[in-house]
C-alpha cells in the first residue's frame, strides 16, 4: 500500500462516512419526515425531549402486541427505561416497577376521550398517552422528563438514537470502506505502475512496457500509460543510437589519428631538426585530440544493464597510494600534501578500478589549480548512518562561482576565467568522476571554502560485511 493508495483510500472513506453519519444525525435532529405538515407542530417552544420520546414510542407500539411490546422494552439499555413507563389497564406498569408520584396523578387524566396529557410539578414534566394495541389491549405510556437531580434530559434522545442508529452505521462505514478499497485500488494502481516502471528506466531498463498492464481500460492513465510506452520506445531506440554513434566515432576518429601520429613520429625523423618546432606544435594538438576523444569514449553511459559492484576497495589505501603518485609534482610547486583520517580501512563496493580515476582527477584538479606553497588536504571520514563514506579533498586555490558549483560536472564546461587549452583542461574530468561515482550509487558535489579555495566531495555507500 503507497502513500498514494492510502490517501486516496482514507479520503473516499472518511468522506463518505461523514456524508452517512452527518445524512443520519440531521434527519434525527430535525426530525424529517417525508410528512413534513403532519409533524409541523413538533417544532414549537414546548417539544421538550420527553415530548419527543412520547411520539416516537407510541408511533412503535401502536403496531405491536403486548407480549412484543415487553420484549422490546425489555431489551432496550437499562439507563433508559427510566424515562418511560407503560400501564396496563390494572395501573401496573409492565416491567412491574413501582410508578412515581406525577405518574401516578397523570393516569387517571388519560382516556380515550382525552387521550394526550401532561403533568408539570416542579422541574419535572410528564408526558401520557393513551392507546390500544394490535391485540386489543389498551395501554397508557408516559415519558418523563429529568429532575433537578438529573440533568441528561436533552441525551436521552441522543442516547437512544445513537444506541439504535450505530449497528445500521457501522454496517453502512464498512460498506462504503470496501467500495472505497476496490476503488482506491483501481485508481492507485495504475500510477503505482507507472512510478515502479520510471524508477526502471531511471536504473537504465529502457526495455520496460506498461501498456500490457492497461489492457481493457480506456480512461486517461491508461492513455498515459500507451504514451509513456511510446516515449520509453524512442529513448531505447535514442541511446542505442548513441552507443553506435561512440562505437562509430572511436573508429573513425582513431583510426586516422593514429596514422597522423606515426606519420609525425616519421616526420620527425626526416626534418633533421629545420620543423621541429611546428612539429612539436602538430604533435600537441594530435596528443590533445587523443585524450579529448579517449575521455569522451570513458564517460560512463548511465544504463545499470550488466554493470554490477563485484569487487572491494580500501578507500584509505587508494588515497595514500594517490599522494604517493604525485607528492613529487606536489612539491615542485611547494605543495603540500595531506590526509585527515582516523579510519583504519574504509571499504566500498566497486567495478573495476574506476575509482582510481575518479579521485585521481580530483586530485590532479585540486593540484593545478592550488596555488603553490598551500596544501592540498585530503579528508576520510564516516558519515553518521555508518553506512556511508565521505572523502573530501581540499586545495587552496581561487575556487569556483557560487553559480557555477554544479556545473562544473557537465561535461565539456569551464568557468569564463579558465577557457583555455593550457590551463582549463577541456571539461571531462569530473563529469567522468560524477558519472562514476553514481553508477556506484554515491553522490560527487563542491562547495567553496570561506578561507579559499575550493573542497570536491564524495561520499560512497559502505560495503556489506556480510
Amino acid at each position: 500500500m503507497t502513500r498514494l493508495y492510502l490517501k486516496i483510500f482514507f479520503t473516499f472513506w472518511i468522506i463518505t462516512a461523514a456524508i452517512i453519519v452527518a445524512t443520519n444525525v440531521l434527519v434525527h435532529w430535525f426530525d424529517l419526515v417525508p410528512e413534513p405538515k403532519l409533524h409541523k407542530h413538533r417544532y414549537d417552544q414546548n417539544y421538550e425531549p420527553a415530548r419527543r420520546l412520547l411520539f416516537q414510542m407510541v408511533g412503535s407500539a401502536i403496531n405491536r402486541n403486548t407480549t412484543e411490546l415487553i420484549q422490546d422494552m425489555k431489551s432496550m439499555p437499562s439507563w433508559s427505561t427510566r424515562y418511560f413507563y407503560i400501564v396496563d389497564d390494572n395501573g401496573e406498569d409492565l416491567l412491574e416497577r413501582p410508578l412515581p408520584e406525577g405518574v401516578s396523578e397523570l393516569l387517571p387524566k388519560l382516556t380515550s376521550i382525552k387521550p394526550y396529557g401532561r403533568h408539570i410539578e416542579g422541574t419535572q414534566k410528564i408526558f401520557g398517552r393513551y392507546l390500544s394495541l394490535n391485540d386489543g389491549e389498551r395501554i397508557k405510556v408516559l415519558t418523563v422528563s429529568s429532575t433537578e437531580e438529573d440533568t441528561s434530559e436533552a441525551d436521552i434522545i441522543w442516547q437512544l438514537f445513537i444506541s439504535n442508529i450505530w449497528p445500521l452505521l457501522s454496517v453502512s462505514i464498512l460498506i462504503c470502506g470496501a467500495a472505497c478499497f476496490f476503488l482506491a485500488r483501481h485508481f492507485a494502481r495504475g500510477v503505482n505502475t507507472l512510478q515502479k516502471a520510471t524508477q526502471q528506466i531511471a536504473n537504465g531498463d529502457l526495455s520496460v512496457r506498461v501498456s500490457p498492464q492497461f489492457e481493457g481500460r480506456r480512461d486517461e492513465i491508461a492513455k498515459l500509460g500507451r504514451d509513456f510506452d511510446h516515449m520509453t520506445e524512442r529513448l531505447e531506440k535514442a541511446m542505442l543510437e548513441q552507443k553506435r554513434l561512440i562505437k562509430d566515432v572511436s573508429h573513425e576518429l582513431r583510426s586516422p589519428l593514429a596514422r597522423l601520429q606515426v606519420a609525425l613520429g616519421l616526420a620527425q625523423q626526416r626534418s633533421g631538426g629545420r620543423v621541429d618546432k611546428e612539429l612539436d606544435r602538430i604533435k600537441k594538438a594530435a596528443d590533445y585530440l587523443g585524450d579529448v576523444i579517449s575521455d569522451i569514449l570513458a564517460l560512463p553511459v548511465h544504463d545499470n544493464g550488466g554493470w554490477e559492484l563485484d569487487d572491494t576497495l580500501d578507500l584509505r589505501a587508494l588515497l595514500e597510494t594517490l599522494m604517493d603518485n604525485y607528492r613529487q609534482e606536489a612539491e615542485r610547486k611547494g605543495i603540500r600534501l595531506r590526509l585527515d583520517t582516523d579510519l583504519e580501512e574504509a571499504l566500498v563496493p566497486t567495478h573495476g578500478n574506476m575509482l582510481v580515476g575518479v579521485f585521481e582527477n580530483i586530485l590532479r584538479n585540486a593540484l593545478h589549480y592550488t596555488h603553490p606553497d598551500t596544501p592540498v588536504t585530503l579528508y576520510l571520514k564516516q558519515a553518521p548512518k555508518d553506512d556511508q563514506y565521505t572523502v573530501q579533498v581540499c586545495d587552496s586555490g581561487p575556487g569556483v562561482p557560487e553559480e557555477s558549483l554544479s556545473d562544473i560536472f557537465q561535461p565539456f564546461y569551464r568557468t569564463d576565467e579558465d577557457r583555455n587549452r593550457d590551463s582549463g583542461g577541456y571539461g571531462l574530468g569530473l563529469a567522468i568522476a560524477q558519472r562514476s561515482v553514481a553508477l556506484h550509487q554515491g553522490q560527487i558535489r563542491a562547495h567553496n571554502r570561506p578561507e579559499g579555495g575550493l573542497c570536491v566531495l564524495v561520499d560512497l555507500p559502505a560495503a556489506n560485511d556480510k
